[in-house]
């Protein structure tokens, strides 16, 4: 895409985060921005913001796992602005934590309901008419967890890994077939964001939650990491660009270069993988 002004973005976990900060990103090149979110209350205030840099911007409330609510969101962000030329598949948990073999398929079935069911269906419910119209770009977040895996979030990793192959699939299929929609990877590190707080809030025993002391000390290390993360807003620049650039790799930092080097050497060696950790 060669130019973002007056064309329509969807966001998708828009409320906060790296989401709130893609969307105002937009709004201050001069995109409408549509904000998807089940927290109606922050999502409006980021529409409000958005509206503060002279675009028009809307808050549809947008609970990701469910089909039929990524197909309103595409329907309501259609009605007021005509097309969607960029929209974030970026809804995200931590979701359940735990020894693998413990976790319930409540625990699976919600944290990949969020994580991979929600992008696919958002890949379902947008790029039919972004092929359509041509004019558009597609960003997936995926992260560092969709190439180096860990111990005691399997469904996180899980998903992680199926969003990295969804983007991988959906560029080679948009190429195969000579459209000019651009695909983004957006594959995080550490990030300062608030996105363990969602599981903190569970109690043990609900899906989405803590269920065991490993998956305890996995969310307490998590939250210490994303703490002297990256600043969001930084990532909201990157995004940007990428789009404009056609970039489909958007690694937030060079931290975890070494870590995936060493797993694909390991893959090639027919080697078992060694638990992965960023250079600096």
């Amino acid at each position: 895409m060669e130019s973002l002004s007056g064309k329509t973005a969807v966001v998708t976990g828009g409320a906060s985060g790296m989401g709130r900060a893609m969307a105002l990103r937009f709004a201050r090149a001069g995109m409408n921005v549509v904000i998807g979110d089940v927290d109606d209350d922050r999502a409006g205030a980021v529409a409000a913001e958005a509206r503060g840099h002279g675009v028009q911007a809307l808050a549809v409330h947008t609970d990701v796992s469910d089909e039929s609510a990524n197909i309103a969101l595409n329907a309501a962000a259609c009605d007021a602005f005509g097309r969607v030329n960029v929209v974030c598949l970026n809804a995200g948990v931590t979701g359940s934590a735990g020894r693998s073999w413990t976790l319930s398929v409540k625990d699976w079935d919600w944290t990949l309901g969020i994580l991979l069911d929600g992008v696919v269906h958002g890949v379902r419910a947008f790029v039919p008419g972004i092929v359509e119209h041509g004019d558009g770009h597609v960003v997936m977040t995926a992260s560092i967890a969709g190439h180096v895996s860990s111990a005691y979030s399997g469904p996180y990793m899980v998903a992680k890994h199926g969003v990295v192959a969804l983007a991988e699939t959906l560029h080679h299929e948009l190429r195969a077939e000579k459209s000019a929609v651009g695909v983004t990877c957006l594959c995080p590190g550490f990030v300062n964001t608030d996105i363990v707080a969602a599981t903190r809030r569970r109690k043990v025993g609900e899906a989405g939650a803590v269920q065991d002391d490993l998956g305890g000390k996995w969310l307490d290390f998590s939250e210490r990491a994303l703490a002297g993360g990256l600043d969001p807003e930084l990532v909201g620049e990157q995004v940007h660009d990428a789009i404009l650039d056609g970039q489909f790799w958007l690694f937030t930092d060079q931290a975890w270069d070494e870590a995936i080097a060493l797993k694909n050497q390991q893959i090639l060696a027919r080697r078992p993988p060694t638990l992965g950790h960023p250079s600096r």
